[in-house]
């Protein structure tokens, strides 16, 4: 953390400084709420001494500071992802970001699926692996994704097997066949369709919810060498992660 980020240089003594630096790098790092105790054995200082740079600075107490502090860290994560996000996203949008992060609220709880095809099918594992160690729960096989939507019941009809939830679709194109099938099935029950493609005029991007358009273009190479496509939309899905979880 640079010294001066959050105060003044000129208006910290070296221990304060230390100290700020402390408290910050906790927030950063997303530990349990750093005690002033803690912070003063850290920095080898009394808690008296804490108490009376945080009058100084003007906060009632230890606990005021730590929350601007956090505010601030906050604010300034998010500010980095956003301009992540800007590089990686074409026509990039805060509104839609949010409203990405109100359906995984909204869904947190319930079954959500993944599909993509070929190369955009090892994204949507890295997507699986990447929601399920975050607490989702997410399947992405689409042999899988038809046995927990539909089962034949007892009278020989086609019935949901899962709640309304939320399907991601990553196809480069936006017109593989089992993807959008996928896709046309899902919204059919009720589902909310999150898209990554290249194309803003694909099959794809018609039928979501959303859609994030990554390294846009209107003809698709999936040969053409360097292709950043793909790791850009796993990069992209990292930032919004970031976003959803500092909300």
């Amino acid at each position: 953390m640079n010294e001066s980020y959050y105060f003044l240089t000129n208006s910290l003594t070296e221990d304060e400084t230390r100290i700020i630096t402390s408290i910050v790098n906790h927030i950063e790092k997303r530990k349990d709420r750093a005690s002033i105790t803690q912070i003063a054995n850290e920095n080898f200082v009394s808690t008296s001494f804490i108490i009376k740079m945080c009058k100084r600075l003007g906060f009632n107490g230890y606990s005021e500071l730590f929350y601007s502090l956090s505010q601030k860290v906050s604010e300034r994560l998010k500010e980095q992802c956003t301009y992540e996000l800007s590089t990686l996203i074409d026509d990039y949008s805060e509104g839609v970001v949010q409203q990405l992060c109100s359906y995984l609220h909204t869904f947190r709880d319930r079954k959500l699926f993944v599909v993509g095809e070929g190369f955009a099918d090892l994204v949507a594992d890295y997507f699986v692996q990447r929601l399920g160690v975050s607490g989702f729960m997410v399947f992405n096989r689409v042999h899988f994704y038809d046995y927990m939507l539909f089962r034949e019941g007892n009278r020989k009809l086609v019935q949901s097997n899962v709640e309304p939830s939320l399907i991601f679709a990553i196809s480069q194109s936006g017109e593989t066949t089992s993807v959008t099938d996928d896709v046309v099935r899902a919204k059919q029950n009720g589902f909310k369709v999150v898209s990554f493609t290249k194309r803003v005029d694909s099959a794809l991007a018609g039928l979501s919810d959303l859609v994030f358009i990554v390294d846009g273009a209107r003809q698709t190479l999936i040969s053409g060498v360097p292709n950043p496509f793909f790791g850009k939309v796993i990069l992209a899905f990292e930032e919004i992660l970031g976003i959803y979880f500092q909300d």
